[in-house]
């Protein structure tokens, strides 16, 4: 979208905007244990601005370092101009605030008159409440599934083994990064492929890992206090040995860098805000010194809520301008018609669902069709259909802390069989490397069809399989090597 100035608004649009957060302080007060509240009469929200960069000359720069950090400097020059007035005023008021830059919005804390006060700025766009995501339900504990050798069974079912012996290609020069609960980085299915280790027992997570909440501890080291992570960064590149007995990622190497934006189980809007900056150029372990030239190719979020939820919208499409692969969990809030979840449930997005063993899509898998209109309505209605694409979710074992591995079912087993068929493919294929609309085509055309009406769609295309069973060495075979 071009950038434009603010222009003033409708009195109705203002009073509309006053009442959504008057709502929301009212909800709060005396409510000490709902999101947001603070503390008597005040609450954190977010104020979001109207003005948004024009982030589309980006795609036409051919040096990938030069698209980076265009993308960066555009978004940080809108944000720091138009949030101008608004920091001024919280300044004089004493306010506790924090701008961001990747969507044009600043968190603040205050009570209702700051809240009216703000709402009747015409820069301001809306006033939305804080809030906290959740990861999809994971099952912990199913019975172990066959395995092919020493590859898990989803690693074999998506033919990643045979890329590796037919390509020679296991992921090479490409570099994978996820937002989520974090990673145990010095697991010995992941510490060979973590772009921090510098070899002989030497680490700088400098660049490769950021805690916005500061969780871990000691800090600025990094860690995962939830498994859930470690799970997800395995099946994207894990592998003990080379070939060791736990192969378990699909490009074992891929470097990896990790954000975490979830705390725990659940993910708060600042840190997961604050991890898109970070992915879209990453800084040294105080925050500072942004280096969009170090950001990675692709970025999981096994993450997300309900649909429709167009809050994170500006962080995929700013990832993308800047050619990062956005892969998203579908949801795990299956077997319900319309259950996909944001960020998802996107247009923009890469989303996947599960299917299990046997082929059978995972009564789990969240469906389709999304909250938002497609861009086009001549095979599937009005709205778009979701997932994306179906891989393996139930039953998959990876790595977990400490030094173990797990099995684990859920929407967010299956994503990470994705984002690492791409970093396959940006490897075996540097033509195509960081261009997301040829590689959502070639994932898409390569795809096992797979025929389900119950929500929608077509044979090629639907509702509870998107385009079908992912198939890496298909998508390696069809790229333009």
């Amino acid at each position: 979208m071009a950038e434009r100035p603010s222009g003033l608004r409708p009195k109705s649009h203002q009073l509309a905007v006053r009442l959504l957060l008057l709502a929301a302080l009212a909800a709060y007060k005396g409510a000490p244990s709902a999101a947001g509240a603070t503390g008597e009469g005040e609450t954190t929200f977010w104020v979001l601005l109207h003005e948004r960069a024009n982030l589309a000359p980006a795609c036409q720069l051919p040096n990938h370092d030069d698209r980076g950090a265009f993308v960066h400097r555009r978004l940080k020059e809108v944000a720091s101009r138009s949030q101008a007035g608004l920091r001024s005023l919280l300044d004089a008021h004493g306010a506790s605030y924090r701008p961001f830059w990747i969507v044009n919005a600043i968190r603040v804390t205050g009570g209702e008159a700051l809240v009216r006060e703000l709402a009747a700025r015409p820069e301001v766009k809306s006033i939305r409440a804080d809030r906290t995501y959740r990861l999809p339900p994971v099952h912990v504990g199913a019975a172990e599934e066959a395995r092919v050798d020493t590859v898990e069974w989803g690693i074999d079912r998506i033919r990643a083994p045979l890329v590796w012996s037919t390509f020679n290609d296991r992921g090479e020069g490409i570099v994978v990064a996820h937002i989520d609960t974090g990673v145990q980085y010095d697991h010995p299915a992941l510490v060979r492929q973590y772009r921090g280790n510098l070899g002989g027992g030497s680490f700088d997570h400098n660049y490769n890992w950021f805690d916005p909440s500061h969780v871990c501890s000691p800090a600025n080291v990094p860690c995962d206090n939830a498994a859930h992570g470690t799970h997800i960064m395995g099946t994207m590149v894990g592998d003990d040995g080379m070939p060791g007995p736990n192969q378990i990622g699909v490009a074992p190497n891929a470097k990896w860098i990790a954000a975490k934006g979830c705390e725990s189980t659940s993910c708060s809007l600042a840190a997961l805000l604050a991890s898109g900056e970070w992915v879209l150029a990453p800084t040294d372990l105080q925050g500072n010194n942004p280096r969009p030239d170090l950001r990675p190719h692709v970025v999981n979020n096994s993450w997300g809520g309900a649909g429709g939820d167009t809050f994170y919208l500006d962080i995929v499409q700013a990832w993308r301008a800047s050619g990062i692969f956005p892969a998203f969990a579908n949801g795990g809030s299956g077997p319900s018609c319309g259950s996909a979840g944001s960020p998802g449930d996107y247009v923009a997005t890469y989303s996947a669902g599960a299917f299990d063993i046997n082929n059978n899509i995972a009564s789990f898998s969240s469906r389709g069709p999304s909250a938002f209109p497609g861009p086009s309505t001549s095979r599937s209605g009005p709205f778009e259909i979701k997932p994306n694409i179906a891989a393996p979710g139930v039953s998959i074992r990876s790595s977990v802390p400490t030094n173990s591995y797990s099995i684990f079912s859920g929407s967010s087993m299956a994503l990470p069989h994705v984002a690492g068929t791409v970093a396959l493919l940006w490897s075996a294929a540097p033509s195509i490397s960081r261009n997301i609309g040829a590689t959502r085509m070639i994932l898409d055309n390569s795809a096992v069809d797979v025929s389900s009406f119950t929500c929608g769609g077509t044979t090629d295309d639907n509702n509870t399989w998107g385009e079908g069973r992912l198939d890496a060495f298909a998508a390696v075979e069809r790229a333009p090597r």
